[in-house]
């Protein structure tokens, strides 16, 4: 089944990103003259070789789009823009390139009506004063249009008429004008931030009230809450999701308010709902598109992903692990020679910045706590069924008098853990081609088959039922004189079955925890000493010691695990549209999975109900359960 669903995944098309060449050469000029003194000092000495290819390419990635997108209107911008990236190839100082990119970014965005997106966090205080002091004259301070003017055209009315309006617009005529009215341009006037600020504060007119509630709603709802993100997005968009999410009126203003009414802050919070799953997505698309042999359109969504997605959070990233700020730097460049015909690389390129990408991510649901615990549980519990089951065997054959079959039984468990390893590796290999397109979707879809495995494996019995039946098969052949091969066979499939789910629930664990493998491989470590030490504390107390509470705890939280994963599994298919989203309320417990949807807390729901009848059920089996002689010795030997 997982097979299936895998290879259905990785053969669905990609839908092509959307191409906004001109905005995207603005944006690249921008951030040469943001970025280039970070790649060479004021003397030419190369600070960052890096970072110093990745600004000429930024350079030769403008002058590509101009000239694709305006052709010979653009033709003397374009040979500028050529002449800027052998400067900047010179090592040329950052005063001058700077203000060259500077200068060339404005001319376009002003030839072609480029609008820009904020490169910093608006400010709304500000944006009022800016408002009282340029605006309010027309539309009115609070936002109601002055009338009294006798304008020839109307002024919008900020507080009612709002809808169609997103903060870009209100920049794009806040900085052109608006021809054929009154409104006049202040791209000389303000600027940019100004404009930026006066945009946003306009919309917070229509929506008062601002809450950390509204936020949480609009979280729930998948709506983004980074103000890049928001810039492009006009109310009537916004809406039209929370109505599709299935909230009430109250609770889409709410959202609103709070979407438009700030705080914003300067770099997004890396447990936000989508954190760089937009960058991932995009960079999926650009490979798509590169392998239909459309480059052009592959190096657009590239340059996209990175600008539109991954580099707001670089700031943050930067502050928290530099040098995977620069493998991630590093990587798209690679990936962007690939797309380029440069070497033949592609997949591998690709596989390797979505593992980077993931690792900055690192938005596991409940952290480096969660992650030890788990691999603890889960090595323990394996673990210690394992160990059980043979030690009983080996106990069965002391008592039918075939002590010297016992060398099967350690052949038998050591190729199964061989086998193991092996399903670990292929699995392993399995993910990093699978690295690149659809990994979200298949990212969902495992946690909720593992979580399923998870629900199977850990009843309340946690299979304790299981390895007696095993025992007392093993009990009955070997009372028939079975040979030492049925003996290393039956071990084998027996210890290979624990490895099996070991390796399942553990790739299970990783994805649902991106970015803590280090976690995880403390606590599985951590689960094996333990579990040498119960082995030896088996051997010493013999009966004394039992390992149902042990087998039961660990069940416990390796079922907490399955609610987990289906939480997040639902979510993930939310994020990317597979199934559908109603929001029914504002809360969400992130290491729990709990998230205010009701497919997510139906489905958790039906965890939780078919672990309570499990526990119901193996308990009226276990009252009831009349076991014949072959089974209460082997269960004998289990304890």
């Amino acid at each position: 089944m997982i097979l299936s669903l895998t290879l259905v995944a990785a053969a669905a098309p990609a839908q092509p990103g959307e191409a906004q060449p001109l905005r995207r050469a603005v944006a690249l000029l921008d951030y040469v003259s943001g970025d280039y003194a970070r790649a060479v000092g004021e003397h030419g000495e190369l600070l960052s070789p890096a970072e110093h290819q990745e600004q000429i390419g930024f350079l030769e990635d403008a002058a590509r789009e101009l000239r694709a997108d305006a052709g010979a209107k653009g033709e003397d911008l374009a040979k500028q823009l050529d002449a800027l990236g052998q400067r900047a190839a010179a090592r040329a100082p950052p005063s001058e390139v700077t203000q060259a990119a500077r200068a060339l970014r404005d001319e376009i965005a002003e030839r072609f009506q480029v609008v820009l997106l904020p490169q910093h966090a608006p400010d709304l205080v500000r944006g009022a004063r800016v408002y009282a002091q340029s605006c309010a004259a027309c539309h009115g301070a609070d936002g109601h249009p002055n009338l009294s003017l006798g304008l020839e055209t109307k002024p919008p009315d900020f507080r009612t008429e709002a809808g169609a309006l997103s903060p870009r617009r209100i920049f794009s005529a806040a900085t052109y004008g608006v021809p054929k009215t009154q409104m006049p341009a202040y791209d000389t006037g303000l600027s940019d931030s100004e404009r930026w600020d006066v945009a946003f504060y306009v919309l917070s007119l229509a929506h008062p009230g601002a809450s950390p509630r509204g936020l949480t709603l609009a979280r729930a709802a998948l709506l983004p809450t980074r103000y890049a993100e928001l810039a492009s997005l006009a109310d009537d968009e916004l809406r039209a999701r929370l109505v599709t999410a299935g909230l009430s009126q109250q609770e889409q203003e709410a959202a609103l308010a709070a979407l438009r009414g700030g705080p914003f802050a300067e770099t997004s919070d890396p447990l936000e709902a989508q954190g760089l799953a937009q960058a991932r997505s995009a960079v999926q698309k650009a490979v798509a598109q590169a392998r239909r042999g459309e480059r052009d359109g592959a190096r657009g969504a590239l340059i996209s992903a990175y600008l539109d997605h991954f580099e707001a959070h670089e700031a943050g990233l930067r502050a928290r692990d530099g040098r995977l700020v620069q493998e991630i730097e590093a990587a798209f460049l690679a990936l962007r020679g690939s797309i380029d015909g440069k070497d033949s690389a592609l997949d591998q390129n690709a596989a390797k910045l979505d593992a980077l990408l993931e690792k900055a991510d690192a938005r596991g649901p409940g952290g480096g706590l969660v992650a030890f615990v788990a691999a603890l549980a889960i090595a323990l519990r394996e673990g210690v069924e394992a160990a059980l089951l043979v030690a009983a065997m080996l106990a069965l054959l002391r008592k039918a008098g075939r002590s010297g079959d016992a060398h099967a039984v350690h052949a038998g468990w050591l190729s199964a853990l061989l086998a193991g390893a092996a399903t670990w590796w292929v699995s392993g290999m399995l993910l990093v081609r699978l690295s690149g397109a659809h990994r979200e979707l298949i990212e969902g879809v495992l946690q909720l088959v593992l979580a399923g495995l998870i629900l199977y494996a850990s009843h309340w019995l946690f299979a304790a039922m299981s390895s007696r039946r095993v025992i007392s098969a093993f009990f009955q052949r070997s009372s028939a004189g079975a040979g030492a091969a049925v003996v290393a066979g039956l071990t084998f499939v027996a210890v290979y079955r624990e490895a099996f789910e070991t390796v399942l629930f553990f790739r299970g664990l990783l994805l649902e925890e991106p970015g803590n493998d280090a976690t995880v491989a403390a606590g599985a470590f951590a689960g094996l000493l333990g579990l040498v030490a119960l082995v030896a504390g088996f051997q010493r107390l013999g009966r004394k010691l039992k390992p149902r509470p042990l087998l039961l705890a660990c069940g416990v939280l390796l079922c907490t695990l399955a609610v987990l994963m289906v939480g997040n599994g639902v979510r993930s298919l939310q994020v990317l549209g597979v199934l559908p989203l109603t929001v029914w309320g504002a809360f969400q417990v992130p290491a729990l999975g709990l998230y205010a949807t009701r497919e997510g807390l139906l489905a958790q729901g039906l965890v939780l109900a078919a672990l309570v009848a499990s526990a119901l059920w193996t308990s009226r089996g276990r009252d009831g359960d009349k076991s014949g002689p072959a089974k209460r010795e082997a269960a004998a030997a289990v304890q």
